[in-house]
Parts: C-alpha cells; structure tokens; sequence
C-alpha cells in the first residue's frame, strides 16, 4: 500500500469536498480515492470525513492532520527531488523569526554557524516576542512557545523548555516564608509579560494556578533577572536565562516540591517554504543542535531548600 499515495487522495477530497471531484483531479476513478482514503483512515485509526449522499466534510481529526499530511507530502516530493537532483549548493535568502532573549542566548549562534556552513546563503534574524502568523509576515521560519497555530502553516516542535521560580538568597531571608505556590500571593513577583501573572505548577494533584501580583513585569527575562539578582522579588524565568546565576549561586530555586511545567519550542513554518532547501535545512539544523541544556543541578535545589528550612 502506498501511503503517500493515500495522503494525495485525502487531501484531494479535502480541498475538494468531493470524491468524484478528486478523482478528476488526480486522473483516477472515484472507487479509487475511496480506497485509498479508507486505507488512510485504518492507518491513523480514525474517519477523516463525515459523509452523506449531498457532501463530504472533514471530521475534526480530519482537520487536525490536514495540515500536517499537507507538510508531509511536501516533504517526501522535496526528497525525491533532492534525491533525483543530488548534492547541490544552498543559495537564497532566509527569514526567521525569534523570541528575543531566545534569539540573544542561543539561536543566533545556530544562525551564524549555518551561515558559515552554507556561505551563499543569506539569513534576516528578527528578534520580536509574542505570536505571529509567519506567511501573512513573509518569515520562513518563526521560532516560539506559544501555543498559537495558522491556517497552512506547520508546526515542527523542536525541544522542551525548561522553567523554574528564581530568587536571591536574601530575598527569601527577608520575606515570609514560602512553602507553597498560594503564598506567592503574599510575595514580590517578577512577571514575564509574554506569559503573564498566572503562573502554574505541578502538584500532587495535578497543575495548579496562582495569578501573582507584578512588582515588576518586562518582555525581556534579562531585565527580570538582574531584578532578581538585586532582591526585588522572586521570577518565574526560562531555565537558559537563569542557569549561570544557580551555578554561582547568586539565585537559587524556591518551592522545588512545586515544579513549574515545561512549554515546549516550535518553528511555525508556511507549508510552501517547507519545499524550500534552504528553509528544510536550517531546520533540520536547529532541530539536530537540541535545545541545549538546561537542566537546574540538584544540589542547587537542595540547597534552596536546606536554607528555607535553617
């Protein structure tokens, strides 16, 4: 069975709402978009279409993959291409969209190293916070962790990031006590604007949410962290930002019983740039070079902990 195959047919049927209009379009008979269809919906374990004798819609899971089958069939075309053409020289320009303190710390680097890689490549990093629908933009690649997604643009997640409550020493020796994430209300709060005042943890229980009241609030972490850094109140701060500081020990970790849940990086990339070599391989790049560590060491944690308790 060929799946590809398969996945021309759905997305013949989907953008035509019609078996027999699919079946023109891809110079096939109606039975056989049927099949292939209904071998697609076996394989993902689930119907792709509502259907009845006047039309033929797609299911909500149907939506859900759309895209996604869209992407992948782009993906496997661009192979054989590639394939058919062989090793070829990267050329074009790319733009990529980052978080700014993302952008600042980590993926800058990866752009620069790529540009080396590929030197008749030309690459437009933008550093801008916040949600934005990378083809009404012209981006090619736009690099988030916000949940937000758009109509032919993919989604590739790329790697967890990791988060963490952050505070000095004397902060916490000089305020009450904080053994639970409800007493945060009590607290000054160092507030990342993009994510806001509500803040979750994990709990025995499952996520918990506590809304905090901003002492200060910026769109950039750096700002927030040398607030931190200065005994202004506890933030809540990507691990990346903050690590040197735990490692020096000028900021430790309050209320590591209560963890903070990860969001997770992704490149939103318009599914017609998903063709592009260039865009396909600093992608890849990105992806291949991981999210980098940022793991909290956990005599740190211990040692926030032992000091709360002395």
């Amino acid at each position: 069975m060929d799946t590809i195959a398969s996945m021309r047919a759905f997305v013949a049927v989907a953008k035509t709402g019609s078996f027999s209009a699919a079946a023109e379009r891809l110079d096939l008979v109606p039975s056989v978009v049927t099949k292939r269809v209904m071998q697609l919906e076996r394989i993902v374990g689930t119907t792709l279409f509502h259907r009845s004798t006047r039309k033929v819609v797609l299911s909500a899971d149907g939506e859900h993959h759309l895209e996604r089958i869209i992407a992948a069939i782009a993906a496997h075309d661009q192979a054989l291409i590639e394939l058919r053409q062989g090793v070829r020289q990267l050329t074009g320009l790319i733009r990529i969209k980052v978080p700014a303190t993302l952008g600042f710390l980590h993926l800058n680097a990866l752009a620069r190293e790529f540009a080396e890689l590929h030197p008749d490549v030309d690459i437009e990093v933008l550093l801008l916070d916040g949600p934005m629908n990378p083809a009404a933009e012209g981006i090619d690649i736009a690099i988030t962790a916000f949940p937000a997604s758009f109509d032919n643009v993919a989604d590739e997640f790329l790697w967890p990031l990791r988060r963490s409550l952050f505070a000095s020493k004397q902060y916490l020796s000089s305020h009450p006590r904080l053994d639970h994430p409800r007493q945060l209300e009590e607290h000054r709060c160092l507030v990342y604007q993009p994510t806001g005042p509500s803040w979750p943890f994990l709990s025995g229980n499952g996520v918990m949410t506590v809304t905090v009241h901003p002492r200060m609030s910026s769109n950039d972490m750096t700002v927030l962290l040398e607030a931190a850094k200065t005994h202004l109140g506890i933030a809540l701060l990507s691990n990346y930002v903050a690590l040197p500081e735990i490692r020096s020990g000028s900021l430790v970790v309050p209320l590591p019983d209560f963890p903070v849940p990860d969001l997770w990086i992704k490149a939103m990339v318009p599914i017609d740039r998903l063709m592009m070599p260039r865009v396909n391989a600093l992608l890849h790049f990105i992806r291949s070079k991981g999210g980098g560590s940022d793991s909290i060491d956990e005599r740190s944690i211990r040692s926030t902990a032992k000091s709360r308790k002395n």
